[in-house]
């Protein structure tokens, strides 16, 4: 197995990462505790943001005036990540778990004895570390396609479109499962991210080092998903209630049966 070293700290202005945790926090928060609720309105605003960001380049290539590419591409996107919310979690939901399963296919293929990958000496820099990450990833995708392509496929194909079809059919539960997910990812990160820059000595110098806040992201992850889906359920029962109640004849409570 290829011994990839743990990158070193980048160093980036206090307000700039405290600034970021701040707010990877606060939409972790709103993710991890009513996900269930505001997933349309996160996706909508979302969209709409990266249509202003980017219309201007679509504004160049249709010759229209930026700002009315900034808002037509944000008008579209934020509409699109409104009405089609449920579908981009079930389909977020599937490309997740297919690219752990190719996780495991490569990380087997590793294991054998020709494959030769060229090292990275301990102690790089970030932007090394990245650089060489992406030519290895290049160059070893490559020869994992050439060689195991049909095992990729059968283990790929599988995880990716049986959570899909689950998302698709079962809306909410996708929807609570990976708000919950992201909003734990993000919580835990942002956490993490402002304990180092407080105190650099806690950036971790091995791989081992990510354990404890992977044990909390998966901790936050399974508690959000209990009690989304938990108060979901209270709420469908509550309005099945109302709705019993409002199809009984005039006088006729539930106290009085």
């Amino acid at each position: 197995m290829i011994d990839i070293p743990f990158p070193l700290m980048h160093k980036f202005a206090d307000n700039i990462v405290y600034m970021s945790s701040a707010g990877a926090i606060v939409l972790a928060l709103i993710m991890l505790g009513w996900g269930w609720l505001l997933s349309r309105l996160i996706l909508g605003v979302t969209g709409a943001g990266a249509g202003a960001l980017f219309g201007a380049q679509l504004a160049g290539w249709i010759k229209v005036d930026p700002i009315v590419g900034r808002s037509a591409a944000g008008s579209i996107l934020g509409v699109l990540g409104f009405v089609a919310a449920p579908f981009f979690w079930a389909i977020l939901a599937g490309s997740l778990c297919s690219l752990v399963a190719g996780g495991f296919v490569a990380a087997d293929f590793l294991t054998d004895p020709g494959i030769t990958i060229t090292p990275l000496q301990a102690g790089a820099s970030p932007e090394m570390w990245v650089d060489w990450i992406i030519k290895t990833s290049e160059s070893f995708g490559g020869e994992l396609w050439q060689k195991r392509a049909g095992v990729l496929v059968i283990a790929m194909a599988p995880a990716g479109i049986i959570p899909m079809l689950i998302g698709f059919w079962r809306q909410r539960f996708i929807t609570i499962v990976t708000t919950a997910f992201i909003g734990a990812v993000l919580a835990t990160s942002g956490a993490v991210l402002a304990m180092v820059q407080a105190d650099p000595a806690r950036w971790p110098k091995e791989w081992s080092g990510l354990m404890i806040p992977l044990y909390v992201a998966g901790g936050l992850w399974l508690f959000s998903v209990a009690v989304q889906y938990n108060f979901a359920l209270a709420s469908e029962r509550k309005k099945k209630g109302k709705e019993i109640d409002r199809a009984r004849p005039a006088g006729e409570s539930s106290g009085n049966r």
